[in-house]
């Protein structure tokens, strides 16, 4: 491929103002307006200087996060040639700057409740956005989002030794159904991954059972989550869990009660990466054996129930020549899930692997809207990554709503091919046309995406 002209005889000027790089914004804000989320931000949100204006302001930060906008200045993007003459009350980067850092804590808790309200309501204008049985994973972890100024509010070292902000999730995800995010909230960069997992968990749960999921649920995360409190919370709500067990002298002692022939091979048909080392793997063992966990919370607290273990051949060098000094035995590493979940042994190890896919959610954030925390304001930057949860399930409703691929695509997927579409805008009899370009080649998903959303 190469150019068709001499560069010479080619020339480039900014003055068309009937054309908009983002058509995609028009099924997507259609979306918004079918399940009535500006009335519901107007009704429910209280932030001071937005009385009635609210929800349009809100509307405008999700839009822009929609099209890329990974900071405030950023959110001008939707200001841009035809972009008037398609969606009205579009507000200044300036304006929606101000708005977002006059939040407070009461504000971030009324936005995190129209963010759950807002699921609900797209779960039931958009079937297949929420998982239906046999089981739903309800995944929980927590990530550090460096941040750079010297005066952002929060912003410590935490566990990774990174100076910034921790933001915890929880995600619901089904056998087919990609992850969707249903419960938020941004802490201090020192605070402990566990804290506050127990209202997370709680407010998530709550979350999907408005939206009708009834299904079983099964609660996975890692072992900085294996807590007491957390435990007997999702036991209280009627759930599962599968949570890694810290390999504490407890959990050590019964791994060594576990007999040679009681290992069951694995191999898994693709090689999966090592926690501990990065490595690929193939293959490893796994065995089981009941285990009553917590029990210096005394005896009414005590939890008994699985403790799956799988182990692989260990790789490090230092520890197998260690091993080769005192003996030619095989070295193991071990990892271990406390689980209550009923599903045979070699299943339920791999249905707590699956607690990886929360990662992806992370990636798709941080290479979109949570790519910056772009305030110094705390509870501004937790209104921004509230707002960046709304638009990360709106992208996968607009993306199950253009089929095929697109339902469990990732978030840039879905905007560089179905929002980012370039069109020229043209008037006739009080109708607006988009031109859109010839040979698209995702045509027959855009327009699947147009008329379900325009048209019904």
């Amino acid at each position: 491929m190469q150019l068709s002209h001499t560069p010479g005889r080619m020339f480039a000027a900014f003055d068309e103002p009937n054309l908009v790089g983002s058509a995609g914004l028009v099924p997507a804000l259609a979306l918004t307006g079918r399940i009535g989320l500006v009335e519901l931000a107007d009704a429910a949100l209280t932030v001071p200087g937005s009385k009635g204006c609210a929800g349009a302001k809100l509307v405008s930060v999700l839009a822009g996060m929609l099209a890329g906008a990974d900071s405030i200045d950023d959110l001008d993007v939707l200001r841009h040639g035809a972009m008037g003459k398609l969606f009205g009350g579009v507000r200044a980067p300036s304006t929606l700057g101000s708005f977002l850092r006059s939040f407070r804590f009461g504000h971030v808790r009324q936005l995190d409740a129209v963010a759950a309200r807002t699921l609900g309501r797209l779960a039931a204008r958009v079937p297949g956005l929420l998982p239906v049985g046999p089981t739903v994973w309800l995944d929980v972890d927590d990530t550090i989002k460096p941040v750079y100024g010297r005066s952002k509010q929060g912003a410590e070292h935490g566990y990774t030794h990174i100076r910034g902000l921790n933001a915890q999730i929880a995600t619901v995800s089904g056998i087919e159904v990609a992850p969707v995010i249903v419960a938020a909230r941004l802490r201090r960069g020192a605070a402990s991954s566990a804290h506050g997992a127990v209202r997370l968990v709680r407010d998530a749960l709550a979350t999907l059972r408005r939206a009708n999921v009834t299904d079983p649920v099964l609660v996975r995360a890692d072992s900085a989550y294996y807590q007491q409190p957390l435990v007997a919370a999702i036991i209280t709500a009627g759930c599962q869990f599968s949570i890694g067990a810290r390999l504490d002298k407890a959990v050590r002692a019964r791994i060594s009660t576990i007999e040679e022939q009681a290992w069951t091979p694995i191999v898994y048909p693709n090689a999966i990466v090592d926690p501990d080392t990065a490595e690929l793997i193939s293959c490893a063992e796994v065995a089981e054996v009941d285990y009553t966990a917590f029990t210096s919370h005394g005896a009414s607290k005590q939890v008994t129930a699985r403790l799956i273990v799988r182990r692989v051949p260990e790789r490090n060098t230092k520890k197998l020549a260690a091993a080769a000094q005192s003996g030619l035995f095989p070295l193991w590493r071990y990892h271990a899930v406390f689980t209550n979940q009923t599903s045979p042994l070699v299943e339920a190890e791999k249905t707590h692997r699956g607690h990886a896919v929360i990662e992806q959610v992370f990636a798709d954030l941080k290479a979109g809207p949570l790519a910056h925390l772009p305030s110094k304001s705390f509870n501004a930057n937790a209104a921004w990554l509230a707002i960046a949860t709304l638009a990360f399930n709106l992208t996968r409703a607009l993306g199950i709503t253009a089929g095929d691929r697109y339902a469990r695509a990732e978030t840039a997927t879905i905007r560089a091919q179905l929002i980012h579409t370039p069109a020229r805008i043209a008037t006739s009899a009080r109708q607006i046309l988009l031109h859109l370009p010839t040979r698209w080649p995702w045509a027959t998903n855009w327009q699947q995406l147009w008329t379900t959303i325009m048209r019904t």
